[in-house]
């Protein structure tokens, strides 16, 4: 049989134990008490532990850049850039994870470019090789080359021989027509006149076509 009796104030006796053994007597609140102050001072140390401030990310004075095998920054571009970075509170490793991305994003759009300007130059010269006006199939015809070289010698030399290879435009069909024809007419112009002295012939310099062109004092 259990039984609760009050006994002196603020104690409670007891009597729910094993036959044979004695009734334990405990002041009243005393364990809730024990596990309120331990749970309370767990609930301070956490609380405690989640209000301390994060660490401030550390920027640089300056960064440290490391540029590319075969790459030179621009100083004023590269100290622009810098200062974006700092006003932005990155890192000296944040600074390079960007740094990196960027340079080999840039990287491959240029190799793109690169690959793509290739082709098209490709197909230019395709296309100049399967016009019978021009090629043979193989490679320009004679009179193609020696138009075009005329032209090339009389207006602009190897200034514009290394433009038109520098760019690809040589091998443009619409380039080469237009030299070919060019030429072709200069060549024509420059026939002997028989109805002349050999001494009046008239010459192939720029000068001399300039004057048959658009007349004396052009």
């Amino acid at each position: 049989m259990t039984t609760t009796e009050a006994t002196d104030a603020g104690t409670t006796l007891a009597t729910d134990a094993p036959a044979g053994g004695e009734a334990v007597t405990q002041p009243a609140g005393q364990g809730a008490g024990e596990g309120g102050q331990a749970a309370n001072a767990e609930g301070t140390t956490s609380t405690e532990q989640s209000e301390a401030p994060p660490e401030k990310p550390v920027v640089p004075e300056k960064y440290e850049f490391k540029a590319p095998d075969g790459f030179t920054a621009d100083p004023e571009t590269l100290g622009s850039y810098e200062g974006l970075a700092k006003e932005a509170g990155l890192t000296q490793k944040q600074f390079e994870k960007v740094t990196d991305f960027g340079l080999k994003y840039f990287q491959d759009q240029l190799g793109k470019q690169a690959e793509a300007q290739s082709a098209r130059v490709v197909g230019w010269q395709n296309e100049s090789l399967a016009d019978r006006d021009l090629s043979d199939g193989k490679k320009l015809l004679p009179d193609v080359m020696q138009n075009t070289s005329r032209v090339l010698d009389n207006f602009g030399g190897d200034d514009l021989r290394k433009a038109l290879v520098d760019t690809g435009a040589g091998n443009h069909p619409a380039v080469i027509r237009a030299l070919n024809l060019i030429g072709k007419a200069m060549g024509a112009a420059d026939a002997p006149d028989f109805g002349k002295p050999a001494a009046q012939s008239r010459g192939n310099s720029f000068e001399d076509v300039a004057n048959r062109l658009y007349g004396k004092g052009s």
